[in-house]
């Protein structure tokens, strides 16, 4: 068994990515009914944990991403502080990075397959359209450029789900770092070329970063490469490539043109937006592949780490929570300044107990051999045996039924109304005459009902009055 280590809200698995800045873990926390969750959580290194600069990059970066709702986006929880470390917990993937992908394309010595390289650049540029187009409470434009739009930021589940992470060092006008003209940030073999010579940059730069990712899944080698950054930056400057047809000439003239007009030199030129891109992609794949779905995609990442998969899912199985959970969850910096708009509150908790209606109601807490999808709950609250879902047995009204009129009045609404008698073939013969009604509203004494010992014997139906319809109480 493997121990899972605490940090915040969160309990730490398996490290699935390390940088220079920070590493990333899949993680397990729990929901307010006592629900698992996997989310990824990213650790900032210590040594730049007292690096004010980066603390903020960091802040804006959480603050960009909570204030994003899009499906191909992936949704940032929360930038806290616990234990003296600061992290970003952010939506967990279940799939690979495209840069991993591409590497296992490389050692296939295949690309990827046309309709999933388009399928994955258009996911990313309807994201990308999302996050240029975003504004604030005030519907005051946040004007962000993400300037990371690289592989390893893009990842691909093994349903097929498209998400663009890590807005690291994307730009917006909620950000308190300021960067100065000449600095470069993000990584030179995927920059446009107006942001490797330090100039002020607008979403178009992204578009040309997506070209670059585009070229790349469609020959299994980026666009730009040198043997050294300086070279790199002068290729990227120059924005000059191989064409595609010329490394994998059966790739299709459409998508070729796309990538092409992404990685234009000049802004003017490119794209103009991202959701252009997204439509010329999705009218190549109605073309190319009419019955193209995100299913296609995720059958083919699943058939390329089927192994990875399985060994995933082992391992999972052998993490076990701390027996002392602590219930210091942080401090949420992202809601630290007053200006900023508070964050929704974090749907989560360091330990499993909520109460779920669906769980079995026992109180010994189980910590090991979760489900690795988070779908079951963990523990379960005690509740008194009498109140089950809200409903109290003990203070329910008791109605006692005799079983031979029951069965009768169900048999009556079962069987079809009693068919009038035919009226007299005569037409001049007067219709018969109703029987009077009696004047007297007295109605006749019920008569009591002497069940005996038998009834003890019989069913007992136990009715919550508060449930049923109106006029069937």
């Amino acid at each position: 068994m493997r121990r899972a280590q605490q940090l915040g809200r969160y309990h730490l698995l398996d490290r699935i990515a390390f940088g220079g800045m920070a590493e990333i873990y899949r993680a397990k926390t729990f929901d307010a009914h006592g629900h698992g969750h996997l989310v990824a959580v990213k650790r900032v290194l210590a040594h730049l944990a007292e690096d004010d600069d980066f603390i903020q990059m960091l802040v804006d970066e959480a603050k960009i991403a909570s204030l994003l709702r899009h499906g191909n986006i992936a949704r940032v929880y929360e930038f806290a502080r616990a234990h003296g470390e600061y992290f970003i917990a952010m939506e967990h993937v279940d799939g690979k990075d495209t840069r991993t992908i591409l590497e296992r394309c490389r050692q296939k010595k295949r690309p990827m397959p046309p309709e999933h390289a388009a399928y994955v650049a258009a996911e990313v540029a309807s994201a990308l359209h999302a996050a240029h187009t975003a504004v604030d409470g005030k519907r005051r434009p946040l004007r962000i450029v993400h300037r990371d739009v690289s592989p390893s930021n893009i990842i691909v589940s093994y349903t097929g789900e498209v998400k663009l992470c890590d807005f690291g060092i994307a730009k917006a006008t909620l950000s308190k770092v300021n960067t100065k003209t000449g600095v470069i940030k993000g990584k030179v073999k995927y920059m446009s070329p107006e942001q490797a010579l330090g100039r002020k940059l607008d979403h178009r730069s992204d578009v040309f970063s997506l070209g670059s990712c585009l070229y790349e899944m469609l020959t299994r080698v980026p666009p730009f490469t040198a043997s050294n950054e300086m070279d790199l930056l002068i290729k990227v400057r120059d924005a000059k490539y191989r064409p595609i047809a010329d490394l994998v000439p059966s790739t299709p003239p459409e998508i070729e043109a796309i990538a092409d007009r992404c990685l234009t030199r000049s802004r003017a030129q490119r794209y103009q937006t991202a959701a252009e891109v997204e439509a010329d992609l999705r009218a190549f794949l109605r073309r190319y592949v009419p019955n193209y779905s995100r299913s296609h995609l995720g059958r083919y990442v699943r058939k390329a780490f089927a192994a990875e998969i399985e060994r995933e899912l082992r391992m999972l199985e052998e993490y076990v929570l701390a027996d002392d959970v602590s219930d210091d969850v942080g401090e949420n910096l992202i809601a630290r300044d007053p200006e900023d708009v508070a964050p929704a509150a974090v749907p989560f908790q360091p330990r499993p107990t909520g109460t779920a209606s669906h769980a079995v109601a026992d109180s010994q807490v189980t910590r090991a051999g979760e489900d690795p999808d988070g779908e079951h709950s963990t523990t379960a609250e005690r509740r008194p045996d009498h109140v089950a879902d809200g409903f109290d047995l003990h203070g329910a009204h008791t109605m006692i039924l005799d079983p031979a009129r029951h069965v009768a009045r169900a048999r009556s609404r079962t069987q079809p109304p009693p068919v009038p008698p035919p009226r007299p073939r005569n037409p001049s013969a007067p219709p018969p005459v109703p029987p009077a009604r009696p004047r007297t509203r007295t109605q006749p004494p019920r008569p009591v009902l002497d069940f005996g010992d038998e009834i003890h014997h019989e069913e007992t139906m136990i009715l919550d009055r508060g449930r049923l319809r109106p006029g069937r109480g």
